[in-house]
């Protein structure tokens, strides 16, 4: 994972970005609106932590591919950006430091093992419950609440983007694109109702922890990417009001020892589906 689309921008306290020459309303007319288009037509979001060379390329191929981009394309997609050295390093520095979220780091940990691992079907079952913990709490630490799970996150996508614009925080037009695009997601894709879920690959909430889709109806790496990425949105959301940067955490030395884990229990995932070939 390398840097935040939040570009340009001045610090001014370490974790929250201030452009402070440019009127909050003229930035939130310059959004993002083609990469929104883009990924949501594929069952994705604008995520935090991402390089927007990448991000670029991505939606570039999307659109070349129109309907013939799948699943299995997104899935290679995120593989890159949510790799053993990215996670390793959200594990070690970011996670823990993070308000509400460092409430879940074990679990979060324990679900990248498992992702590496290749227990797949585990891995998403342990964050689906962090998403709707920490949003229900990221939500009332801002006086606010919902009945709805949809409406968290509705909530919070928009409370985000007013206090992005009235506090003139960030680049208020990629902030505004990032939390609308976050809303759609889990309206449409995370949170929807199971028998309308629109894509092949399952990851729904609804129809995981209800038991409505069996081992064949979801189990692979794109449901870990989907869900890790919404769990690196709240973090996200959570850095707004903590002194916590909004970039990508650099790697040290411990997290490189965990990511060279990561690869060694990749390394026996591939040596387990090998000897049951």
């Amino acid at each position: 994972m390398a840097q935040l689309i939040i570009r340009g921008s001045l610090r001014d306290k370490p974790g929250r970005l201030l452009n402070s020459n440019v009127s909050g309303t003229a930035m939130a007319s310059g959004t993002l609106s083609h990469f929104e288009n883009a990924f949501s037509s594929v069952g994705w979001f604008l995520p935090p932590y991402a390089a927007m060379g990448f991000l670029s390329s991505m939606a570039a191929e999307i659109l070349r591919k129109g309907n013939g981009f799948s699943q299995g394309d997104l899935e290679q997609w995120l593989a890159h950006l949510y790799g053993a050295n990215g996670l390793a390093a959200m594990v070690c520095s970011r996670y823990p430091i993070t308000p509400v979220i460092a409430e879940y780091k074990e679990t979060i940990a324990e679900s990248i093992e498992a992702h590496f691992l290749g227990l797949h079907h585990v891995a998403v079952a342990g964050l689906v419950p962090v998403i709707e913990g920490a949003g229900r709490e990221l939500l009332a630490s801002r006086g606010l609440s919902s009945k709805s799970v949809r409406g968290v996150f509705s909530a919070l996508a928009a409370d985000c983007k007013r206090e992005s614009i009235e506090k003139n925080i960030g680049v208020t037009g990629e902030i505004v694109s990032m939390m609308d695009s976050f809303a759609s997601f889990t309206n449409n894709v995370l949170y929807v109702d199971s028998e309308k879920y629109p894509f092949i690959d399952g990851t729904n909430r609804h129809g995981i922890t209800h038991g409505s889709f069996k081992d064949s109806d979801y189990g692979s790496p794109i449901n870990f990417y989907k869900t890790i990425g919404a769990v690196d949105f709240l973090a996200f959301v959570s850095a707004f009001r903590a002194a916590i940067s909004w970039f990508a955490p650099e790697a040290t030395s411990e997290s490189e020892r965990l990511a060279s884990y990561y690869r060694e229990l990749q390394g026996i995932r591939s040596k387990g589906s090998a000897s049951a070939a």
